[in-house]
């Protein structure tokens, strides 16, 4: 699911493009924090094991997974990304997943990411379902959803592992055919 002209999100000072390499260093910077470690399902255990995620994203193919970088515009670096994995275009779904620094965190931002690329993909790119899991444990993640118009579906258990043990994960998901979101919401 190749991207040229990502959403527009409305936060001063930020952008949504497509990922690219030279955010590797950035995005394994905070990736790697204790704190990013504990809430994520999949481990980075070098920068380099970011390429092949970038890369994926730039491929052609209709069911590719989507990554754009959440840019600060002022310094030019990465605060955080959002993207589609599992996409099915047969089925009209994908998965949506966020991440954003913890230096970024209590702006908004991930809201107004989430909000714009959930909109723009249930209306641009034809999906009809998007989901979305967070971690039992992080409230901060759930809220997201929540005021991005996801409802919660279930209790995943043992879902994804978290470090060396399986994690409970809420599921979520927003249809086409859900009434948008209030944009004061986050």
């Amino acid at each position: 699911m190749n991207v040229i002209n990502p959403p527009f999100f409305g936060q001063q000072g930020f952008s949504l493009r497509p990922i690219e390499v030279l955010d590797i260093p950035d995005w394994y910077e905070y990736l790697r924090s204790p704190e990013m470690m504990a809430y994520q399902g999949w481990q980075v255990c070098s920068a380099a094991d970011l390429a092949p995620m970038i890369q994926a994203c730039r491929s052609e193919v209709p069911d590719a997974p989507l990554r754009l970088a959440i840019v600060d515009d002022e310094l030019g670096r990465l605060a955080g990304t959002i993207g589609l994995g599992a996409v099915s275009q047969r089925n009209r779904s994908a998965e949506l997943d966020f991440d954003l620094a913890p230096a970024y965190r209590g702006r908004g931002l991930a809201a107004a990411a989430c909000r714009a690329v959930a909109g723009w993909a249930l209306s641009t790119c034809g999906l009809f379902r998007l989901q979305a899991v967070a971690w039992d444990g992080n409230p901060r993640a759930q809220q997201v959803l929540r005021a991005c118009g996801f409802q919660q579906e279930g209790l995943l258990r043992a879902y994804r592992q978290l470090g060396d043990k399986p994690g409970d994960f809420l599921m979520f998901s927003r249809l086409a055919s859900d009434p948008a979101p209030d944009a004061k919401q986050s």
